[in-house]
């Protein structure tokens, strides 16, 4: 007991409590060895995982294009329904305006600057905007002008085999000619201009050859697997038979502008081919007679092609090591097409493809 009269608490060892162990003898915790992942199924798991994210991101971004057209679609619909006067003029209305759907972009405008916000926002912490336009290696001139008469030198070899490939088709009681034809017209209308020649080339490079092509370099492809795959989504994407082949080589050459010099080079080549080879070209020949200007456009992408070739000649062991020093492992192939949204990309723009063939009347 105490000065103040409570009782004192036993000692342990008094209420027979053991002792504590001298700290030498105290057994130490250690905790549970974690699980890990063989080497090889770690690296393909975060290269899967990152391919599939990036892919996810095209496929929201291209359904949100599709909404944006549907949407404007349906919009019209109700528009006419509500202002004919009568059945009659109701489809009168609705033919006019099928007619003329193709010719405008208004609502492709809205749907792929919408896509690309979304884009930007899907991707803000795995792939920030400042990174896609962050400068590289100083463009020559002279590099400049090989890379344009390589891009133009890919002109002649699909004007030539457009009409072999319809030919072919034809032996089957089919035809793609209406798929061509859309492909190589020129702009009718302000909206399809401004999209084809200017808001089209920047936003297609900002996805495909910025969050695309990075997100495949960030996933682990090296600058050639990058270039290659990026190009194939490219090409698909514009989901027409021809076009879509076409697109995939041209996708090569702003890939290559791209990952080495910057993205503003790319968007200017691509705006270079839509604009300038495009309805620029086609403006400045309408006057022509057609015989005269479908030879001087043939003599021009012939030279063009001629060009490319010696160009290709001249750096050919350039090319051989550039391939052979920024090549990924034929692995990285094989992952990124087993990964789910990225086939479903491919499939779903190749199914859209595969609707522009008719049966040959």
């Amino acid at each position: 007991m105490d000065n103040n009269g409570y009782i004192n608490a036993p000692e342990p060892q008094q209420q027979g409590y053991a002792q504590a162990p001298p700290p030498q003898y105290q057994q130490q915790y250690t905790p549970p060895p974690q699980y890990a992942l063989p080497p090889h199924i770690a690296e393909r798991r975060l290269f899967k995982g990152r391919v599939e994210y990036m892919s996810v991101g095209l496929l929201i971004y291209t359904f949100i294009i599709n909404v944006v057209v549907i949407a404007d679609m349906f919009a019209h619909y109700i528009f006419f329904a509500i202002t004919s006067s009568g059945n009659d003029d109701y489809k009168q209305k609705i033919e006019e305006y099928t007619e003329t759907f193709t010719d405008s972009a208004g609502s492709m405008l809205a749907g792929v600057l919408i896509g690309v916000v979304f884009l930007m926002l899907f991707f803000i912490k795995a792939l920030p905007v400042k990174e896609i336009f962050k400068s590289h290696s100083k463009m020559k001139i002279t590099t400049l002008m090989m890379l344009i008469v390589v891009l133009m030198g890919v002109q002649i070899p699909f004007m030539l085999i457009d009409p072999c490939v319809e030919w072919m088709f034809n032996l089957f009681g089919l035809t793609i000619q209406e798929a061509i034809d859309s492909s190589t017209a020129g702009s009718t209308t302000l909206s399809m201009f401004l999209y084809a020649s200017f808001i089209g080339p920047i936003v297609e490079e900002i996805v495909y050859r910025g969050f695309a092509m990075h997100g495949l370099q960030r996933a682990g492809c090296g600058k050639v697997a990058a270039m290659v795959l990026s190009s194939v989504l490219f090409g698909i994407m514009h989901a027409n038979p021809t076009q879509s082949v076409f697109a995939f080589f041209v996708g090569l050459v702003f890939s290559y502008a791209a990952i080495e010099y910057g993205i503003g080079w790319s968007i200017l080549l691509h705006i270079t081919n839509n604009f300038v080879f495009g309805d620029l070209l086609i403006l400045i020949t309408k006057p022509i007679p057609a015989g005269i200007e479908t030879i001087l456009e043939y003599a021009l992408f012939a030279a063009f092609t001629v060009g490319g070739i010696i160009i290709l000649i001249c750096k050919r062991k350039y090319l051989i090591n550039y391939v052979r020093e920024n090549n990924s492992p034929a692995k990285h192939y094989g992952w990124a097409f087993s990964c789910i949204a990225f086939l479903l990309f491919i499939i779903g723009n190749a199914g859209l493809a595969m609707l522009q063939i008719r049966v040959l009347k």
